[in-house]
């Protein structure tokens, strides 16, 4: 029998209270439940065995010449997941990572996922295989830190499936999201990456974050480490309150990884063996309601005129009243947006550099559909992102919607929030 403990969360917009917090048992294998979500996925980990219809224990196979080198060490005890690596474990590709020791399990196992060396080719053709594999929601496990110090460090983290294609170097789902990857020689710090790799719309470079935790010991005492990912946003939580928020997100589903490292980024290990991590339970909920994102009109704060798409027109058009061509959708493409019509799927754009704002279906990754929103005074106004110096607005001469030459946020390219 294994304890698990009741916990209250609840997302506000800057705290989440709770799974970590209040202390009540419950019978073993039994999450507790989520105000506003249902519960996707869990392991409680109780054991004895590792529950093959959920993980393999096989780390990124296809990356080694002999998978039984990418086999994970582990073991349950106390109803919780011991990872670890051995004294003599030998290293899992030493074609392609050299030194680098790995013990970890996997909820997929894919060919192509995650080519961290750029090799033209896999060195082990896997039979692949999907557990979990999900996109937004809020992630959680609790665990406890290794105490070895030196070099190494635990790993939970997360990387695209490439449903678009599985050739890596023209997959665009490629995102990588090291939810918690903290160094043993930094104990007390939490250390969060994100990296988009091919992906044209998520950090087109590596975003770090290390800072020291807000409280406790993390290699002493267990705590929660969450991550609410919604369309456009990812925010980071510890013990059930908000560490950390990136801005940007993926929009594709995504594979999850626990291991445990040495001799890799974090650097070479001590002679302490063996080095382990402990994890009590991982835990995912979807927001009862899912995530479409909203459809809204976009009324110009001062003329309180809407955006609407005539399909006879190659302009856009400012109309008095909204028709069922006046409902929009802001879609999140990193730190841009698309501004898509809900009833054509039609895209704004200034492609064609015309003194209106053009609609149609031009590509995502154009630049010319991409638009910066930025909020003033509880108001917004569009930046194109092709055209920095370029905005959308209106004119009281004209029925079409202005692209415009923008220095500052006015009356004309300002719109209601």
């Amino acid at each position: 029998m294994k304890k698990r403990w009741s916990r209250l969360l609840t997302i506000g917009a800057g705290v989440l209270l709770g799974l970590g917090s209040a202390q009540a048992v419950k019978a073993a294998d039994e999450a507790p439940a989520k105000p506003g979500y249902t519960l996707d996925f869990d392991d409680e980990f109780n054991g004895p065995t590792l529950d093959k219809s959920k993980w393999t224990d096989y780390y990124l196979p296809h990356w080694t010449a002999d998978p039984e080198t990418a086999k994970a060490n582990y073991r349950f005890e106390d109803g919780k997941l011991i990872e670890y690596i051995a004294k003599d474990q030998k290293p899992w590709s030493p074609t392609l990572d050299g030194t680098v020791k790995s013990s970890a399990i996997m909820s997929f196992n894919k060919n192509w996922i995650h080519n961290f060396s750029g090799n033209n080719q896999i060195l082990s053709n896997q039979k692949e295989w999907q557990g979990y594999v999900t996109k937004y929601g809020y992630f959680e496990i609790r665990a406890k830190l290794s105490d070895v110090g030196g070099g190494g460090h635990q790993a939970w983290w997360m990387v695209g499936m490439q449903d678009d294609t599985n050739d890596w170097f023209n997959s665009k789902q490629t995102a990588e999201i090291d939810v918690l990857e903290t160094f043993f020689r930094r104990q007390n710090t939490w250390r969060i990456a994100a990296f988009g790799w091919n992906d044209p719309f998520f950090e087109n470079q590596w975003e770090l974050f290390e800072d020291p935790v807000p409280e406790g010991n993390p290699t002493k005492e267990y705590h929660t480490y969450g991550l609410d990912w919604e369309p456009g946003s990812l925010k980071f939580y510890y013990d059930g309150k908000l560490y950390k928020q990136i801005n940007q997100a993926p929009d594709y589903p995504m594979g999850t990884i626990l291991n445990i490292y040495t001799d890799a980024g974090s650097g070479k290990g001590n002679d302490i063996f063996p080095k382990s991590w402990s994890i009590d339970y991982f835990r995912v909920y979807k927001k009862n309601g899912g995530y479409d994102l909203p459809k809204t009109t976009l009324q110009n704060s001062a003329s309180k005129k809407y955006v609407t798409l005539d399909p006879n027109s190659a302009a856009v058009q400012i109309t008095s009243e909204p028709t069922e061509y006046s409902t929009w959708q802001l879609v999140p493409k990193g730190r841009y947006f698309l501004i898509q019509n809900v009833a054509t799927k039609e895209l704004l754009h200034i492609e064609d550099m015309k003194d209106y704002v053009e609609h149609g279906k031009v590509p995502a990754t154009h630049w010319s559909a991409q638009w910066q929103k930025i909020t003033k005074d509880n108001q917004i106004y569009f930046v194109n992102r092709w055209q920095p110096n370029k905005t959308i607005a209106v004119d009281s001469t004209s029925s079409n919607l202005q692209n415009k030459d923008f220095t500052s946020p006015t009356a004309d390219n300002l719109w209601n929030n």
